[in-house]
C-alpha cells in the first residue's frame, strides 16, 4: 500500500520520565500531558507551556471533567482532584512570550479517593469508575461526585462494587515501547463508556470526556440487552490485560458480587491485552451515525462488532476479527478511520462497515489494509478536529523523545488508491522534487570530494611513512658501512658569482632521489647554514639562516638543484656548516596549498630547524663549507715537513682574497719567509685544571703532559676532526687550515719564577706557528675567544688568589706603553691622509703585532 503524505508541525519538546504512563488529553485550546511524573498544561493557541502540576508520586492516569477539574491517579496513592490553573490576563499580547508557566505543588489535601490498588479509572459525567487489582480479583467500583467543590473526599459517594476473577495472561511475544522504561509489558486495563445514540442519558458533547462514545441503538440493544437500551443506560466496557472485554450497565439495577449474580459480564475475549475500545462512524444520508464497536489488542488483533440483517430473525450482532501489524502502542478513532501507532510507524485503517442489506450467505468482505502515514515514534495521540466537508484530519501526538506534534492528513483515504494531487500542485511538486534531487546531488558531490581528499591524504601519508622507514633502515646500514649511500641524498658545491657588482659565494645543493618512492606535494628541502664558531661568539649577531624549498613532485631517478647565497667577500664568515634535511608538513594533508615555512634567521643549536612544528624531518647530511676541503688533524706531522704553499690548486675563496692584495710583495706572503709566524697565549694552569678537570702535573692518562694534552683537547673540541681527539697523546697538533696552509699548535707547561710574590707560578703556554700570518691571527683569536668564553661562563664572581710582583707588572706596563707609542707612530700617515698600504707601514704594523703575540700577559 502506498503511504499517505501528511504534514507534521512540532510544537514543543518535553522530557519523559516514564514512557509507560504517558497520557495526552485535549480540552479546547489546552493540552494536558502526563509525562510519567508531573502533569503539564500546554496552550495550543500560544504554543507555550502555561502550567505545571507537581505530585508527590508519579501520575499513571489522567482525566478532565466538564467543570475544568483535573483528575489524576498517582502510583500507590489514589486519585487527586485539582482545579485547572489559569494564567492571569496580561496588559499587552507582546508580554506572552516572557510569561513564565505556573508551577503548582499538589498537596495531600487534594486527594479525592485514597486507594493504593487503583490501576485505572474513567470519568463519565458525575461518575468515577475505578479498576483495582488484587491478588486474584479485578474490582470495578462506581463512585458519584456530588455537585459543588469536587476536590473534597467528603463529596464522593460509593455506589457499587463488582469483582471478576483474574486470569494469568500469556506474555506477549512482541516488545512494546513501554518496555524501554521498564513498564509492564501486559499494560493496564482500558475503560470506555458507551452511550446509546439519541438516549436521554447521552451527553450532548463528548469531546470533553475522553473514553466516552456513542453507538446506534440497534447494535447497543444487541450487545448490552433490552433493559439497558430501554432505560438508556450508559455501559462501561473494561478491557483487561488477559484479553477479556467485560461490560457493566450503569443504570440497570443488579446484585453485587456477594449476591446470587453479578452485573459485570464478559462480552468477548481477544486473547491478548486490550489497547483500545471505541466506536466507528459510517457516513450515511442524514448525518454521522456510529454503527460499529471496535476493540484492538496490543498484538494487532482487531474486533469489529456490527448489526447485520439476520433474515427472518431480524437484526443480529456480527463479530468480525482480523489482524493488523503490531504491536499497537496507542490508537484513536475518527469517523470510519482508526489511527494507531506501532512506535515505528503511524498507520491509518479504514473499517469496512457491512451494509444492513447484506445476506448471511454472502461471502465476507476482505480485511481492511492499513496505510502508512510516514510518522514514527508516536506513543500517545488524540484527535483534535476534522473538517466536516471531507477535508483534512488533525491529530495531536507525543513522540518517544517527548516532542509534541500536530499531524495533518487527508480524512478520506481509499484502500486501493491514494488521492491524487490537484493539477495546480502537481507542477510545484515536480519542482520541489527536482530541487531536492539537485540538493542531494550537490551534497553527494561535496561528500565525494571530501572522501577523495581524505583518500589522497591517507595515500600521501602512507607514502611519507614508507620513505621514512626506507631512510631509517638505510641509516643503520650506512652506520655499519661508510661507503653506503642513502637512496635520497643531497650534495653541495660552492662557486663565486657577481651579484650587483659584488662578488658573492653561492652554494648549489643537488637533491637526488634514487629511491623507489616519489617525493610529492608536502615535501620540502631545508638547508640550514650557520658559522662553526657561532656558539663561541658572544655579543655578536649570529648569521645563521634557514632556507626551505617546497616542490610539487620529484620522481625516482630525478634531481632538484637549488642555489642560495652564503655571503659576499666582505661579509663572508668561514668556515660554515651546512645541514640539509627533508621536511614533510603534516598540514599539507588535505590541502593543495603550499606549506607555509618561514625563513628563520635566529640562532640554532641543532641541525634540525625548530620552527618546523607538525612536520616530519629526515636529516640528509651535515657538512662544513670550507674553501680547501676538510681540515684534518694530525699530531705527528711536523711543520717543516709540509710545503709553505698549499699543494692543491687554490680554492676560489683563496684566489678571491689573493687577487685583492694591494701589492704582490706582501711581507705576509709565506713564500718570502724562512721562519713561520708565531703567537703565544699564557694562562694559569690552576685555572684550567679547576675548570676542565685536568689531572695534576705528571699524572693522568696522558703521561707527563697530562695538563697540556687535556688543555689541547679542550681547545680543539667541537671542531672538524674532533672525533680523533681521544687518540691524542702529545701536546702538539698539526692541521690543514681553511686557507690551505699548515698550522701547528703546541701546549706546554711552563714555570714563571718572577711573576708571583709567593714564588714560582705554573702556567700553560699555547703557541701557534704557521707560515701564513692570516692563519696565525685566526687561530690566535679563536684561542683567546675560547678562554674568554670559559672565564665569563665558569669563573664569574671568582677572584684570583695569586699576588703578582710589582716589578713584573711595571715591566708589562712599560712594554705596553712602548708598543702603543710605536703603533701611534705607524698610524701617523693615516691621520695625515696617506694610504697605510705602503711596504714600510706594513712592516712596522707586523712587527708590533709580533711583539704583542710573542710576549703576552698572563691570564689568571
Amino acid at each position: 500500500m502506498e503511504p499517505i503524505r501528511c504534514s507534521v508541525e512540532s510544537w514543543a519538546q518535553f522530557g519523559l520520565s516514564n514512557r509507560a504512563n504517558v497520557k495526552l488529553l485535549l480540552a479546547g485550546t489546552e493540552v494536558l500531558l502526563c509525562t510519567g511524573g508531573d502533569v503539564l498544561v500546554f496552550s495550543s493557541k500560544n504554543k507555550r507551556l502555561s502550567a505545571v502540576l507537581q505530585f508527590d508520586t508519579p501520575v499513571t492516569h489522567l482525566a478532565l471533567s466538564e467543570r475544568r477539574h483535573i483528575y489524576a491517579a498517582c502510583e500507590k496513592d489514589g486519585i487527586y482532584c485539582v482545579s485547572s490553573p489559569h494564567q492571569p490576563r496580561l496588559p499587552s499580547p507582546l508580554a506572552v512570550e516572557d510569561q513564565n508557566p505556573i508551577i503548582q505543588r499538589v498537596a495531600g489535601e487534594s486527594i479525592l479517593l485514597k486507594d493504593e490498588t487503583i490501576v485505572s479509572f474513567l470519568l463519565a459525567g458525575d461518575l468515577i469508575i475505578t479498576v483495582s487489582q488484587g491478588e486474584a480479583m479485578w474490582t470495578l467500583s462506581l463512585y458519584k461526585v456530588s455537585e459543588g467543590s469536587s476536590s473534597k473526599a467528603s463529596n464522593l459517594r460509593k455506589l457499587a462494587e463488582h469483582r471478576v476473577p483474574a486470569i494469568k495472561a500469556a506474555q506477549p511475544h512482541h516488545k512494546s515501547v513501554e518496555d524501554e522504561d521498564g513498564g509492564a509489558t501486559i499494560g493496564r486495563p482500558v475503560l470506555s463508556c458507551i452511550y446509546p445514540s439519541g438516549g436521554s442519558s447521552s451527553p450532548s458533547e463528548l469531546s470533553g470526556s475522553p473514553g466516552c462514545f456513542l453507538l446506534e441503538p440497534a447494535l447497543f440493544t444487541l450487545l448490552f440487552g433490552v433493559d439497558a437500551a430501554l432505560v438508556g443506560s450508559p455501559v462501561v466496557l473494561c478491557g483487561l490485560p488477559d484479553g477479556r472485554l467485560c461490560y457493566l450497565p450503569l443504570l440497570v439495577p443488579g446484585v453485587s458480587s456477594s449476591g446470587q449474580r453479578t452485573a459485570l459480564r464478559v462480552l468477548h475475549s481477544l486473547e491478548q491485552p486490550v489497547a483500545f475500545i471505541g466506536t466507528s462512524v459510517a457516513m450515511e444520508t442524514g448525518g454521522r451515525v456510529p454503527r460499529s464497536l471496535v476493540a484492538i489488542g496490543r498484538l494487532g488483533r482487531v474486533l469489529l462488532l456490527t448489526a447485520n440483517d439476520g433474515g427472518g430473525e431480524g437484526k443480529v450482532a456480527r463479530f468480525s476479527e482480523f489482524s493488523i501489524r503490531g504491536p499497537v502502542v496507542c490508537a484513536c478513532v475518527n469517523g470510519s478511520h482508526v489511527y494507531y501507532s506501532t512506535a515505528t510507524d503511524l498507520l491509518s485503517l479504514k473499517l469496512n462497515v457491512t451494509s444492513s442489506s447484506d445476506q448471511p450467505g454472502q461471502p465476507e468482505s476482505p480485511s481492511p489494509t492499513p496505510v502508512s502515514l510516514n510518522v514514527c515514534r508516536v506513543i500517545a495521540m488524540t484527535t483534535t478536529s476534522s473538517d466536516p466537508t471531507g477535508g483534512a484530519v488533525e491529530l495531536l501526538a507525543l513522540s518517544l523523545q517527548g516532542r509534541l506534534q500536530k499531524i495533518r492528513l487527508p480524512q478520506e483515504v481509499d484502500v486501493g488508491s491514494v488521492p491524487r494531487l490537484p493539477a495546480s500542485l502537481a507542477g510545484q511538486r515536480v519542482k520541489d522534487l527536482l530541487a531536492g534531487i539537485g540538493n542531494v546531488w550537490e551534497r553527494a558531490s561535496a561528500l565525494k570530494s571530501i572522501v577523495q581528499n581524505k583518500n589522497d591524504s591517507l595515500r600521501r601519508l602512507n607514502q611519507a611513512l614508507n620513505i621514512c622507514s626506507m631512510m631509517l633502515s638505510n641509516q643503520k646500514v650506512e652506520d655499519q658501512a661508510r661507503d653506503h649511500q642513502q637512496p635520497i641524498s643531497c650534495r653541495g658545491v660552492t662557486s663565486w658569482s657577481c651579484v650587483l657588482q659584488e662578488d658573492s659565494l653561492m652554494l648549489t645543493c643537488t637533491l637526488e632521489n634514487s629511491g623507489a618512492f616519489a617525493l610529492e606535494h608536502g615535501w620540502s628541502l631545508c638547508v640550514h647554514v650557520y658559522p662553526v664558531s657561532g656558539s663561541l661568539t658572544t655579543g655578536r649577531a649570529n648569521h645563521s639562516r634557514t632556507y626551505t624549498f617546497p616542490f610539487q613532485k620529484l620522481d625516482s631517478g630525478h634531481k632538484l638543484n637549488v642555489t642560495l647565497p652564503l655571503g659576499t667577500g666582505h661579509s663572508l664568515s668561514l668556515p660554515l656548516t651546512v645541514d640539509c634535511s627533508l621536511i614533510f608538513s603534516l598540514r599539507s594533508l588535505g590541502s593543495l596549498e603550499e606549506p607555509k615555512l618561514s625563513e628563520n634567521t635566529g640562532s640554532q643549536s641543532s641541525s634540525v630547524p625548530t620552527q618546523h612544528s607538525n612536520c616530519i624531518c629526515l636529516p640528509l647530511n651535515h657538512t662544513s663549507c670550507r674553501p680547501a676541503g676538510r681540515c684534518p688533524l694530525d699530531a705527528t706531522t711536523s711543520l717543516s715537513s709540509v710545503s709553505k704553499q698549499p699543494s692543491s690548486p687554490p680554492d676560489p675563496v683563496h684566489a678571491f682574497l689573493s687577487s685583492r692584495r694591494a701589492e704582490r710583495g706582501d711581507p705576509a706572503d709565506p713564500g718570502q719567509r724562512s721562519t713561520p709566524y708565531s703567537a703565544t697565549v699564557k694562562v694559569s694552569a690552576e685555572l684550567l685544571r679547576g675548570v676542565i678537570g685536568a689531572p695534576g702535573a705528571g699524572g693522568g692518562g696522558a703521561g707527563v703532559h697530562g695538563v697540556s694534552v687535556s688543555a689541547l683537547r679542550w681547545l680543539l673540541s667541537g671542531s672538524a676532526g674532533s672525533d680523533r681527539l681521544e687518540a691524542l697523546q702529545t701536546p702538539t697538533v698539526t692541521g690543514l687550515c681553511p686557507t690551505g696552509y699548515t698550522a701547528r699548535m703546541t701546549v706546554k707547561e711552563v714555570t714563571l719564577s718572577d711573576a708571583s710574590v709567593d714564588g714560582a707560578l705554573s702556567a700553560l703556554e699555547v703557541q701557534i706557528d704557521s707560515f701564513s700570518v692570516a692563519t696565525v691571527c685566526g687561530l690566535h683569536y679563536a684561542v683567546i675567544r675560547r678562554i674568554q668564553h670559559l672565564l665569563t661562563s665558569s669563573t664569574r664572581g671568582q677572584e684570583s688568589r695569586v699576588q703578582l710582583r710589582e716589578e713584573s707588572l711595571r715591566q708589562a706596563m712599560q712594554r705596553a706603553e712602548t708598543l702603543h707609542k710605536a703603533l701611534q707612530a705607524a698610524l701617523v700617515p693615516t691621520a695625515l691622509g696617506v694610504s697605510p698600504n705602503s711596504s714600510r707601514t706594513s712592516h712596522r704594523l707586523l712587527s708590533i703585532y709580533q711583539q704583542l703575540r710573542e710576549n703576552p700577559l698572563l691570564i689568571l
